[in-house]
């Protein structure tokens, strides 16, 4: 879909009530209020992850995986939407506060995606959302800007942002429409049933997946941090933003996590096979692993493969003892107790 075609679109929406305005209103004041200079200081882990639900934001699903790793140290986190929000000081500086270039983040999983959209329901006229699909967006409308691979993190926001803006203004949409222009072009609409998006979500709350095979690659994500077995290992991130889950190679198909050693910076493509299964998913992980070689890996890097599996499988085991030296098999499970 051209960019006309979907701002039009859009409009129609609204006009038909499709869209209602006063869904883009009520999160804006509800959120808008909540991360106020003047509220944060009652600002809790509850409050914060209630903003990542797609039930609650309307508009952006998938956020809410990082929920656990990003409130883990609440403190920490009331005082990065202070420096994020401090409108006394250059959104640039501001940024590199927080998304350092080639230093450790701020706050772990606080990316474009979550700040972004933040910063759009306390400044709904001036910022706007910056994350996978407004970039996709772009650049099928030949609106992304030539960047020469040396930008920071916030130098990329600020030219983006300048674009989305003096879209929204000649248009006359909000930033929140141009928003919903980006899904509309990309063809990639937020959740076509939103009953499915909440409920998941629902189920991660609780801290269990639902349906094991759809959600445990969310599940694991949302409680990385307090796996032993992966606790050397983080998911590849771009811009402050995990892409390593389900990692789209376009040529071999998509890696379900592709980390990196935090100490050696070696590369781990990590294969769930969920539940009872064959050992097809040897080659499948060799594929992959033989992708990251020729396309990620520089000198010295190597690439290592993990297969979690449910419960031991003898002919995955003798399918993988021929390459035991960079594939290992690790079992999971998953309790759920009563009380």
């Amino acid at each position: 879909m051209e960019l006309q075609d979907a701002i039009k679109r859009v409009i129609e929406k609204y006009e038909t009530g499709e869209e209602r305005r006063d869904d883009e209103e009520s999160v804006i004041q509800h959120f808008g209020s909540m991360f106020s200079t003047a509220n944060l200081g009652l600002l809790t882990a509850d409050k914060f992850k209630s903003f990542l639900l797609f039930k609650n934001n309307k508009h952006w699903a998938g956020i809410n995986r990082w929920g656990n790793m990003i409130t883990s140290d609440i403190d920490k986190l009331r005082n990065a939407l202070k420096i994020l929000l401090d409108e006394s000081k250059s959104i640039e500086d501001r940024l590199n506060i927080l998304r350092p270039q080639n230093r450790p983040p701020y706050i772990k999983g606080l990316g474009k995606a979550v700040l972004t959209p933040i910063l759009l329901v306390v400044y709904p006229k001036k910022y706007a959302v910056y994350n996978a699909v407004s970039e996709e967006g772009l650049k099928k409308v030949g609106k992304f800007p030539n960047f020469n691979g040396d930008e920071n993190f916030a130098e990329k926001y600020i030219k983006i942002n300048d674009i989305i803006v003096q879209l929204a203004k000649e248009n006359k949409l909000s930033l929140w429409q141009m928003d919903q222009v980006w899904w509309l072009i990309t063809a990639n609409s937020p959740p076509s049933d939103p009953e499915v998006a909440i409920s998941s979500e629902q189920d991660e709350e609780k801290g269990y997946p639902a349906g094991l095979e759809s959600q445990l690659e969310d599940f694991l994500l949302a409680n990385w941090e307090t796996i032993s077995e992966l606790k050397d290992l983080e998911i590849l991130e771009e811009d402050g933003d995990y892409i390593g889950k389900r990692y789209d190679t376009k040529e071999v198909g998509e890696i379900d996590l592709l980390c990196k050693h935090k100490k050696s910076g070696d590369f781990y493509v990590v294969e769930l096979k969920k539940g009872k299964g064959n050992d097809k998913v040897v080659g499948q992980i060799l594929r992959y692993i033989g992708w990251v070689m020729k396309n990620l890996a520089l000198n010295g890097q190597k690439v290592l493969g993990i297969i979690l599996t449910y419960e031991d499988d003898q002919r995955l085991g003798y399918a993988v003892e021929p390459v035991r030296d960079i594939i290992q098999i690790k079992n999971y499970k998953i309790s759920i107790s009563v009380n």
